[in-house]
């Protein structure tokens, strides 16, 4: 014990030690921070004194110009003459001919000049000097909380923490379950707090990490399961009774096929997804017309889906800096998203060109039964449906959306979504500014 309390009375000497030190390096660095402001401070009153004298100077020039002659002009000749002193001095002006046009005693006026800056210098040298005497005392004050930073982690970094602490603290991890990692650690001790607070925030992050997860694992085979579940009832039925039902065997081979396609759909995305949460899908990044980009996407809808009436704006030339083919099917999704939930013979309108603040977009708009506000926050959520279209007949995944999502965002863009029920939702898709250099 006495071993102990002798190293603390030593780190703590080393610890005053320091603080004096670093006090002095402080008032070092205000000072020189003073005596920088206090240059720049002269200079501006210098500069802006020049400044001031110039405009009254040629304000005088110019009026007495229109009052004597009528008109002020720079190709007169100017003479400031004076006999004795300066404060009897004469202002004469002649035109090109050297013939005099008038003359003006202006000693008076440059005596009131003179009062009044003197009047203005004497008050700008006071706060020079003020700043320059009281001034390394408010920048120390300024930097207090640096120089306050800049101790703590000196005390830290000298700090001794006895075996028992260290000892304890990895006991604590140890012994930390995973039914207990949502209370956290807990110590009880000022000295590790620190390391607490840094050790409860990584629990916490891997803990929503590990939901997400789990979340992922069990909504990816409860959506595997459905359609695995409908082939498994399918193959029972030929079997039982599709060997000699030609009814039975088409309708169960399509309903196979359909059933093979959604699982098919359903696991390139998720491959897709998992690849990018992985950083392993590669972006093949170019300058592309958003334009005519989005133009083939348009016609290939209308080739597609004759239900719907689709309309083509352009509000502007745009360019945008990406994959052409993950842009194509982020606005693929948006379209397909639009005409699931859009009644048929109903609008769907694809909008391209600058958007408010001069950066390219593109949106989809359609006049389906939109959505609530609080299903707005969770579009993009993966597998999360709506409650007014869980129940629908869609052939959605869930998937898509989530899709679109990460393709904006690994494009530095941005969805502007806009919806109300029974109106219709608009997705508008914004990216950064394309720069030549790009």
């Amino acid at each position: 014990m006495n071993k102990e309390r002798q190293e603390e009375h030593v780190q703590e000497k080393k610890l005053r030690k320091n603080s004096h030190s670093d006090m002095g390096r402080v008032t070092s660095i205000a000072r020189k921070i003073n005596f920088a402001q206090v240059g720049q401070l002269f200079c501006a009153y210098v500069g802006m004194d020049v400044f001031i004298l110039g405009v009254l100077v040629v304000i005088a020039v110019i009026g007495m110009d229109q009052q004597f002659v009528g008109e002020a002009s720079f190709r007169y000749f100017r003479e400031l003459s004076f006999r004795t002193d300066i404060w009897n001095s004469v202002y004469k002006v002649f035109d090109t001919n050297g013939i005099l046009l008038y003359q003006l005693p202006v000693g008076q006026w440059l005596r009131l000049l003179a009062d009044g800056g003197v009047i203005v210098v004497t008050i700008q040298a006071l706060d020079v000097v003020m700043l320059a005497c009281k001034g390394t005392k408010q920048v120390r004050k300024k930097l207090r909380p640096l120089n306050q930073i800049a101790a703590k982690a000196q005390e830290l970094s000298v700090l001794a923490f006895n075996e028992t602490k260290y000892h304890n603290l990895e006991n604590a991890i140890t012994n930390l379950s995973t039914d207990e990692i949502d209370q956290g650690i807990h110590m009880h001790d000022k000295e590790l707090q620190g390391i607490e607070t840094a050790l409860n925030g990584l629990l916490e992050r891997i803990r929503a990490s590990y939901k997400q997860q789990v979340r992922f694992v069990s909504d990816a085979s409860h959506e595997l399961r459905t359609p695995i579940a409908v082939i498994q009832g399918y193959v029972n039925m030929l079997d039982r009774w599709g060997k000699e039902d030609t009814a039975i065997l088409t309708e169960s081979i399509e309903a196979i096929q359909n059933e093979a396609n959604h699982m098919q759909r359903l696991v390139e995305q998720l491959l897709f997804l998992a690849r990018g949460d992985s950083n392993r899908q590669i972006l093949d990044k170019k300058i592309y017309e958003l334009n005519a980009m989005m133009r083939e996407v348009y016609e290939e809808s209308l080739m597609i889906d004759e239900k719907h009436y689709y309309r083509f704006e352009e509000l502007g030339k745009a360019q945008v800096y990406g994959d052409c083919d993950l842009l194509k099917q982020s606005a693929r999704i948006l379209i397909d998203n639009a005409s699931k939930y859009t009644k048929e013979g109903e609008e769907i309108v694809i909008r391209t060109g600058i958007w408010k603040d001069g950066s390219p977009f593109y949106e989809v708009q359609d006049n389906g039964i939109g959505m609530m506000a609080e299903d707005v926050t969770h579009v993009f959520d993966r597998f999360y449906r709506a409650d007014a279209v869980r129940g629908s007949k869609t052939g959605g995944t869930g998937l898509g959306l989530s899709i679109a999502k990460w393709i904006v965002d690994n494009h530095q863009g941005y969805y502007d979504i806009v919806s109300r029920e029974g109106l219709g939702t608009r997705f508008s898709v914004v990216f950064p500014k394309v720069y030549e250099n790009e």
